[in-house]
């Protein structure tokens, strides 16, 4: 009879996967691409349509915070309020807008008369929609006896 070992990191890690391939299923590539195009156009119009690769990037970032949110949406199911669990990934949020910031830098047109600031500012707040969209998201699947 054969033993199968199995340790308790393979474990969560399987767990984890199983979440957030659940997760992701309610998430549209059509409906992320378009709201990058948009949110990102008033400042960027030119060079989303010459480098579209930057796309993807951007689109990775929505799809960790939307990740993040979801994860965190435990905590709200077990009775904290939506901002105190913001604090608590407050620190992984702002990784993901100083990320999503140095990518569109580089290519940020500064002669249409946009600053830094408002660049920084539509960063937290692509930010901030993705995780509030996956925070809804894993708050309806807790409810729901999904996850």
């Amino acid at each position: 009879m054969a033993s199968v070992i199995t340790n308790l990191s393979d474990k969560r890690r399987q767990k984890q996967w199983k979440f957030e391939r659940g997760i992701l299923r309610h998430l549209s590539i059509k409906g992320l691409k378009k709201h990058v195009e948009q949110h990102f156009r008033p400042i960027m119009p030119f060079q989303f349509l010459v480098n579209p690769f930057l796309l993807d990037p951007i689109m990775d970032l929505a799809i960790d915070a939307y990740l993040i949110g979801a994860e965190f949406s435990r905590i709200c199911y077990l009775g904290e309020t939506d901002e105190e669990v913001k604090l608590r990934c407050q620190l992984e949020l702002q990784e993901l807008s100083h990320s999503l910031f140095h990518i569109l830098y580089g290519w940020f047109d500064t002669k249409g008369g946009s600053n830094e600031e408002s660049l920084s500012i539509l960063s937290d707040t692509f930010v901030d929609y993705w995780w509030e969209r996956g925070l809804q998201e894993g708050k309806k699947r807790y409810r729901m006896k999904l996850h």
